[in-house]
């Protein structure tokens, strides 16, 4: 145990600020000195003691464990202890009543055994994928790796932070621990730097950083970004050509269709090679998930069990009920904002400009909506105690999506099937896109832009630290690394993320007869939001800790949810169209309404058809598999006959 104590309240840093000019400064300074002594140890295989200091750093610190200030020194070393037991290094800095830092790492092989307790997939050299196994290192060593690669960044600190965090989960509870977080990697983190040479992003290298479940969501928004390529081609020609209507709802049926059956073969590809395919809801619970220590009825190990009849009952006596009541008062402001415009045209009539007031106040009032139903959405999702992580979020993704259709969506269905009015259609559904992505883009680049306003207040707040103070810390450029990212926002998850993507889907596809453009303005929006979001995750938010992912959860499924409704509303506004009325009127005249029927069922057919063609997992994948479950028997019939013999 290392302990460096300063009991005088120096002045220090102070309250910590969320200083991203600094922070930046200083990553630069320390990436340039890394780079340097990188160099240096490579050609030399020395460092000059001047930089022993500098060259500590290199070494790896996985998490930083933050006490609070009602922390004392006591319960610090009680943590550390804890801690120590698993095999984990620590390194305890308490700098003063207000800074206290423990600092946790480890060496390889105890990386490597936690990796065999974990069950981690990995690629062996036989080229199927394994679980991990200590004892058979060389199986997984690939050509020209060594074993400090078999690991990826994002796995090492979840490896620790899985074994320590149950144990000392109580000193969280009684507010004693502030804050756990990996740091950042300073060198790894200048590969995710905006290139414009750079054609695709670097999806394998984020996954490796972030986890699969990060780099599935960026490997989603590329196909997607990509995708949108010919649906804006398409709505060009449209507009140039003046296409046929049932032209348009048949090439958005095979688009949507292909576009979503693609990208689950290109998911199942990501999720083979990452070791994520065979995920079930069987795995570990969530950190948030309640219950009785009771022996698994598989495994026979102890873990947290908690009755299905309550989660049920809670789902369907208390959540659904709260959410078909935001349904309804969803629906009933969108209706009235039509009386308001009526009013708004009788009394200034239709030459003003104040027409446009109403639908702008809607489209402002329905992203605010969304803001406050989302926390709805999570605090009713939290009181029915799902187990896994992807059980809440299909949870929580069903009860937001029910709402979103209504609130996004409702005064577009009502004015093209109630009021029947296509040319209202078309500038309300544009107008609504134009707020959507407008507020989306202000979402993007405002939080950034306002972290950076709010340094030219706080680095006149900034102090250096005390020398004196310097001297009991064990790691300058750890400490102050620490410091900074210890003031950043957290990442909590992918979720409005891939929300606000949901919402843009279904505005390009739902009404794509009569805005053909919006497909070209989701395009240009994606281009540069991807960017974007990767900025923000590398510099104002806390290195997040990895989640496996198989797929994209629920939102698959919302995807699929719009897709459908999207072939349902273009069959509509083709069939409200005059000339398709009085084609069909002619050549049946008794029963009009069922050449509807028929030509939606003939656009369901063709999706089903495609939907079978398209294998959901590519066939070197399924080989993979079914090559990992042939060794897997014969490495048990080599174990059986081995155990007999002896």
């Amino acid at each position: 145990m290392e302990l460096h104590s300063a009991t005088q309240a120096a002045p220090g840093y102070g309250p910590r600020t969320r200083n991203i000019i600094e922070n930046q400064l200083f990553r630069r300074q320390r990436s340039l000195k890394l780079e340097a002594l990188q160099r240096q140890r490579s050609q030399y295989g020395t460092i000059d003691d001047a930089d022993d200091d500098e060259a500590d750093t290199l070494d790896k610190t996985y998490i930083v464990i933050i006490f609070t200030e009602k922390a004392k020194l006591r319960h610090c070393q009680d943590v550390e202890k804890i801690i120590q037991e698993f095999g984990i290094q620590t390194t305890l800095d308490f700098v003063s009543k207000t800074e206290k830092y423990l600092y946790l790492s480890a060496t390889l092989d105890t990386l490597l055994r936690l990796a065999d307790a974990a069950e981690l997939e990995k690629m062996t050299t036989t080229g199927s994928i394994q679980k991990f196994n200590h004892g058979c290192v060389a199986d997984f060593l690939l050509p020209g790796m060594t074993k400090a690669e078999i690991l990826h960044y994002c796995e090492t600190p979840v490896l620790i932070k899985d074994v320590v965090e149950p144990p000392i989960r109580s000193y969280i509870q009684k507010g004693y621990i502030e804050d756990m977080f990996p740091l950042h990697d300073i060198l790894y983190l200048e590969r995710f730097n905006l290139n414009l040479k750079r054609t695709k992003l670097p999806i394998e290298e984020i996954r490796n950083y972030f986890g699969s479940g990060i780099g599935l969501y960026f490997g989603f928004i590329e196909f997607y970004t990509k995708a949108l390529v010919f649906p804006a081609i398409f709505g060009i020609l449209q507009c140039l050509l003046d296409l046929n209507l049932s032209l348009v709802c048949s090439f958005y049926v095979v688009w949507t269709t292909i576009f979503l059956e693609l990208w689950k073969r290109k998911c199942a590809g990501y999720s083979y090679r990452w070791g994520t395919i065979e995920m079930s809801s069987l795995d570990k619970p969530r950190a948030a998930y309640t219950g009785q220590l009771k022996p698994d009825p598989i495994t026979g190990k102890m873990t947290l069990h908690y009755p299905m009849r309550y989660t049920y009952l809670q789902m369907y006596c208390i959540s659904y009920p709260v959410v078909l009541g935001c349904v309804v008062a969803a629906a009933w402001f969108a209706l009235y904002q039509f009386q308001i415009e009526a009013e708004v045209l009788a009394d200034f009539g239709a030459d003003s400009w104040l027409l446009y007031v109403p639908v702008i106040v809607q489209s402002v009032l329905i992203a605010i909506f969304s803001w406050a139903y989302e926390k709805l959405a999570t605090f009713l999702t939290n009181l029915e105690n799902h187990r896994t992580r992807s059980q809440y979020e299909r949870h929580r993704v069903n009860k937001l999506m029910l709402f979103e259709i209504v609130n996004n969506f409702f005064s577009q269905f009502y004015i093209a099937f109630v009021l029947q009015d296509l040319k209202q259609l078309k500038y309300q559904l544009m107008m609504q896109l134009l707020i959507f992505q407008l507020l989306c883009i202000a979402q993007e680049i405002g939080i950034p832009l306002m972290a950076v306003l709010r340094q030219k207040y706080a680095k006149y707040r900034h102090q250096e630290v005390d020398p004196e103070k310097l001297r009991t810390i064990t790691n300058k450029p750890r400490y102050e690394q620490s410091f900074y990212e210890s003031g950043l926002d957290a990442y909590h998850s992918t979720y409005e993320d891939y929300l606000q993507v949901c919402i843009q889907f279904g505005y390009v596809v739902l009404f794509a007869a009569v805005a053909p453009f919006a497909a070209i303005g989701a395009l240009i929006n994606n281009v540069f939001a991807v960017h974007i979001d990767m900025f923000k995750l590398c510099n104002i938010f806390k290195r997040p800790f990895a989640r496996r992912a198989k797929n994209i959860g629920a939102w698959q499924l919302a995807f699929e949810l719009l897709s459908v409704m999207s072939l349902l509303s273009n069959c509509g506004l083709l069939f409200l169209q005059p000339n398709v009325k009085q084609f069909f009127s002619h050549w049946l005249p008794s029963i009009p309404d069922l050449s509807f029927v028929i030509f939606e069922h003939l656009l369901l057919g063709l999706k089903f058809l495609i939907h079978k063609v398209i294998h959901e997992r590519p066939r070197w994948v399924r080989i993979g598999l079914l090559k990992a479950d042939f060794e897997t028997s014969q490495a048990l019939k080599k174990f059986k006959a081995a155990k007999k013999m002896s």
